[in-house]
């Protein structure tokens, strides 16, 4: 299996400028996880480029529409097939400091099997939030639990994320399990740069879904240039297509192979 890791290039932050509470990373897992013993790193970058909707944050109520929200993670490969990780998120709204909002760590990141075995090749990610309480006002750890599946179809590779989250601290510790779910579908352009188009969405609480207009449902065209073996950058627009969700966020991930 080759290698595969994430890291910061700040060089790209210039050129164009999410999270659980507040926003939400887009980003479809894949099946792949680093080799035994490498290490990656990861940098995210998610600019609200649009919005009407406004957000708690450390007591106060600010607007959405210009929030930039950073992300770091550590990535290590414990076996071929088991990846730990750790994550530190920090945003910033318009007008405001730059705060860390949160702490996270992957638990587990495991694939089954090998390539080709299935008719999908399968894995599961399992993810603990560990928010600062003065970021909402109020403690509010959660667990996530995504299953990966992952398919070639030919130069092309489609990924499926359905994802089980579960407050387990706060006030809000009663709410039931919810499912959200992500796609992707990517293909060739040339041998450094490939076509992508992403959706996500979530129904909310399994006994209680939500009405589609209450849904946060984005659809994300994106494009990889890989510019080294080791040095790959993803971006892509999400544009909001339900009332609930921000109109326009811009999505960066940088991924280097050390």
């Amino acid at each position: 299996m080759s290698k595969k890791c994430v890291s910061v290039l700040l060089l790209l932050f210039g050129l164009v400028l999410a999270s659980t509470a507040q926003a939400r990373h887009f980003k479809v897992y894949g099946y792949k996880t680093p080799e035994a013993g490498e290490t990656e790193l990861v940098y995210w970058n998610d600019y609200v480029a649009g919005s009407t909707k406004s957000m708690a944050f450390f007591g106060k109520n600010v607007d959405r529409e210009g929030l930039l929200i950073h992300t770091l993670e550590v990535e290590y490969g414990l076996t071929d097939r088991l990846k730990l990780a750790a994550y530190l998120d920090a945003e910033q709204p318009a007008g405001e400091n730059l705060e860390v909002a949160r702490a996270r760590v992957v638990a587990a990141h495991y694939r089954f099997g090998n390539p080709g075995e299935r008719f999908f090749d399968p894995a599961i990610y399992i993810e603990y939030y560990l928010p600062r309480p003065a970021y909402l006002g109020y403690a509010k750890e959660r667990v996530e639990a995504r299953i990966i599946l992952e398919k070639k179809l030919g130069d092309m590779v489609l990924k499926l994320n359905p994802v089980l989250e579960k407050v387990v601290s706060g006030p809000k510790v009663d709410e039931g399990m919810e499912l959200a779910y992500s796609a992707s579908l990517y293909g060739p352009v040339s041998d450094r740069l490939k076509w992508g188009i992403e959706y996500y969405g979530g129904v909310g609480e399994l006994v209680a879904v939500k009405p589609l207009d209450e849904q946060k449902n984005y659809l994300v065209p994106a494009v990889t240039y890989k510019f080294s073996k080791h040095l790959k950058w993803n971006i892509g627009a999400a544009f909001g297509i339900t009332k609930a969700a921000d109109d326009l966020v811009i999505k960066n991930i940088v991924e280097w192979e050390l």
